[in-house]
């Protein structure tokens, strides 16, 4: 029951995350990445994924943090990136549980670097290519719709791309 329970959720997570690379401001894309991260968050707690479930709830602190430089469209202080870091590192070892915990850690500093980044391309392209390294770690924790979100979250984030390079005043949001 708890894994169909985290399905479901995952769904909906899914939905937030997909949908978060096709908004044109990057305060926009973090706002429903937090979303995202909340439910995802909530999916892994009740999978044991304690690692992901840890580093969710980061990157919605991250983005809180930073929120305040996307809205003015300026780059967040590395200061303030390298402390995300240290605190993301120091909790992926206070929860490592083997190879597979590292994942999400190293996943979370690169969303933290790319976040920092006033370029939301930046971001865009780190989310896509985040997204196919959670494919392996989903798969590990039985988060099997969140595979197939994964594969979306990556062509979601292929079409926003081109549809920047090619024209950067046609998005959904």
């Amino acid at each position: 029951m708890n894994i169909l329970v985290a399905q479901i959720i995952s769904i909906l997570a899914i939905i937030a995350i997909t949908s978060s690379v096709q908004f044109k401001k990057k305060q926009h894309m973090m706002a429903m990445a937090s979303l995202s991260h909340l439910l995802y968050s909530i999916q892994y707690i009740i999978l044991g994924a304690y690692s992901a479930a840890y580093m969710d709830t980061v990157a919605i602190v991250r983005n809180l943090l930073f929120h305040k430089y996307n809205e003015t469209k300026t780059a967040a202080p590395t200061l303030l990136t390298a402390f995300i870091i240290v605190v993301t590192i120091i909790i992926g070892l206070t929860t490592y549980d083997g190879f597979l915990s590292i994942i999400p850690v190293a996943i979370a500093i690169a969303y933290t670097v790319s976040a920092s980044f006033k370029d939301p391309k930046i971001y865009k392209t780190t989310f896509g290519l985040c997204a196919i390294i959670w494919v392996f770690y989903n798969f590990k924790f039985k988060a099997y719709i969140c595979v197939i979100g994964n594969i979306a979250e990556f062509i979601s984030t292929i079409i926003a791309l081109i549809r920047d390079h090619k024209n950067k005043k046609k998005y959904l949001f």
